[in-house]
């Protein structure tokens, strides 16, 4: 039970099928950098998006006459 709680199961399958420490790790490495990009990317569109929201706008709603 532990063994399938902890993931070795799923390392010693990836073993037996000649997927070593030296294929699995540089690809999540990979996955875990593309993860950090799109969330840069995510919270600058965010942020910008909230930024053009609060500027006071040249045009206004309501008319004052």
């Amino acid at each position: 039970m532990w063994n399938y709680g902890n993931g070795s199961s799923v390392c010693d399958a990836l073993g037996a099928l000649g997927f070593g420490r030296g294929f699995v790790k540089p690809l999540l490495k990979l996955f875990l950098i593309g993860v950090v990009i799109a969330g840069l990317i995510y919270a600058y569109v965010v942020f910008k998006a909230v930024s053009e929201r609060s500027e006071q706008h040249h045009v206004h709603a309501h008319s004052t006459r």
